[in-house]
This record gives C-alpha cells, sequence and structure tokens, in this order.
C-alpha cells in the first residue's frame, strides 16, 4: 500500500484486528443475509466484520487521489453497510459482487466532493449549486427525480446546460446523484429511488466513472446501440430506463434490447483500458 500504515497508529491497529477474521461459506453467508434483511444486528455485524478485509482491498486502489487510507476505508466500510442493508439474498448470489459496487460509489462519491472544492471553477460550482437546489427542491416537493425541463424552469437554465453540467467529470459534485434529506444528512439519491428507476448501484457507478475514454466509445457506436448504452445507464441527464422501457420506445422485446446492449458494452470492452474492464465485463455477465 502506497501510504505508510505503521504512522498511523490507530490504522494500524485497525488492519491488526481484522487481520485474522475467518470469512463466511457461501452457506453461512447466505443465512445470514436472510437474518439480516428481517433486521437481525447480530447477523448484520457478522455480515459487515467477514467483508472488512476486502473493503481495505478496494479502498487501497484508490490512494493519492485526495483522502488518506483511513478515510477510504471509512467512507467504503459505510458503503459494504449500506449494500447490506439493500442485499436480497433471493436475487443475489454473492453478497461480494454486490456490495463491491456500493463500496466503489462511496468511496469515488467522497473523493468527488474532496477534490471538487479545489478544482470546480467558481462559475461552474454556481452553476451546479442551483442545479443541486433545484433537485432537491422538485424532489422534497413531489418524491420524484426532477426533469429536465423542471430544473430549467426553477433555475433558468437552458436544458443543454444542464445536460454539459451532468457530463462533468468525477473530480466535481456529483449533482445527479446526491440530494438531501430532511435533517440534512446527505445520501445518495438511490436511497429514495426504488424498483426500475435509478438505484441499481451497478448503474450509479457506470455513470460516475464515464470520462472521456468511454464517450469516445459510446461515440462510435452504431447510433441504436448508442442509444440503448445511454438510455440504460441515464447518460443524457435524465433517469435510467429498463430494457422494457427502452424496448417500448424502439418497438423491441426486451430481450432483444439486452442482447444489444449486452454486444454494445462487448464493444466498449475492447475499446477501452484500465480498471473499467473489470466493471463492463461485470455488467455483460449481468
Amino acid at each position: 500500500m502506497a501510504e505508510n500504515v505503521f504512522q498511523d497508529k490507530a490504522l494500524q491497529n485497525y488492519l491488526n484486528q481484522i487481520a485474522d477474521i475467518e470469512p463466511l461459506s457461501r452457506e453461512e453467508e447466505h443465512e445470514l443475509a436472510i437474518r439480516a434483511k428481517n433486521g437481525d444486528k447480530e447477523a448484520i455485524n457478522k455480515l459487515v466484520n467477514s467483508n472488512l478485509k476486502f473493503v481495505v482491498k478496494v479502498a487501497s486502489r484508490y490512494q493519492n487521489r485526495g483522502l488518506s487510507l483511513s478515510e477510504l476505508i471509512s467512507e467504503g466500510n459505510m458503503g459494504l453497510i449500506k449494500a447490506i442493508e439493500k442485499f436480497e439474498p433471493e436475487k443475489h448470489n454473492k453478497l461480494i459482487s454486490y456490495a463491491v459496487w456500493w463500496i466503489k460509489q462511496k468511496i469515488l462519491f467522497a473523493l468527488a466532493e474532496k477534490t471538487n472544492v479545489i478544482r470546480m471553477p467558481l462559475g461552474k460550482a454556481n452553476i451546479a449549486n442551483k442545479i443541486k437546489v433545484a433537485r432537491d427542491k422538485v424532489f422534497h416537493k413531489t418524491g420524484e427525480t426532477a426533469s429536465l425541463e423542471e430544473i430549467s424552469n426553477l433555475t433558468d437554465l437552458n436544458k443543454r446546460a444542464i445536460k454539459k453540467m451532468n457530463r462533468q467529470s468525477i473530480n466535481t459534485v456529483s449533482i445527479d446523484d446526491v440530494s438531501y434529506t430532511n435533517d440534512q444528512e446527505k445520501v445518495v439519491l438511490t436511497d429514495f429511488l426504488e424498483d426500475e428507476k435509478s438505484n441499481d448501484p451497478q448503474k450509479l457507478y457506470f455513470r460516475e466513472k464515464v470520462q472521456d475514454n468511454i464517450e469516445r466509445s459510446i461515440n462510435k457506436l452504431p447510433s441504436r446501440e448508442a442509444y440503448i448504452v445511454r438510455k440504460y445507464f441515464g447518460l443524457e441527464g435524465e433517469s435510467s430506463k429498463n430494457f422494457a422501457q427502452i424496448g417500448e420506445e424502439l418497438g423491441l422485446s426486451r430481450e432483444r434490447v439486452r442482447q444489444i446492449q449486452k454486444k454494445a458494452l462487448e464493444k466498449i470492452l475492447k475499446d477501452t483500458y484500465g480498471d473499467l474492464e473489470e466493471d463492463i465485463e461485470y455488467l455483460i455477465k449481468t
């Protein structure tokens, strides 16, 4: 690890404490997940503890970006807890395959917020704040995600400017995925959106990592493939759509849309590099 953990005694002690925690068997994990879903705190604690070493492994990949390893681990642990709260053992095969998206998402949001304070120009920060305030206002009033038209009406910004801000890099505040509860506790918007909206951490994480290399790859796709990818992952500043909704728009079956999306992601995989490969490979398999 890049950070010298021996300079952080608390971190050293923490790593020593979790080093000997034994992993759970598949059967043990499944049983605990069922109990955790029913609110069993002991089961939740056991699931958390058994995956703490994995969080450290993930967090260590994001060092030297503005947060200490201790801070990264803390954020990752919160993502793990959120994943356990959301995990449905009857739908998902293995907890960690589901939780990794929440862990990475929480870390990336923390890094984005940290670096934004330094890097976002004042003009862009003002626009981002206007959009965030408008989104929060609509959500607290209706319980729904604000549309581009609603944001435009509340901010006097044109839709093009709003879309452009939504496509800003990871080093800006995630205005599309952050909201606030009534007591001003910051939470990701997925805490409120269920079912087929944008509460899927895979979609949120993928959108968070869309940078120039991915954007270029999508632009190389045939128009229908690019359209499906953008709609499914919500890359146009709007809520993401499921296969059935996209199929209805295009006059295609849900299964056909899924096949086209899979083909498109395979093309993107061949055209990209680095840790994005791991993420897209997982999406293709699901």
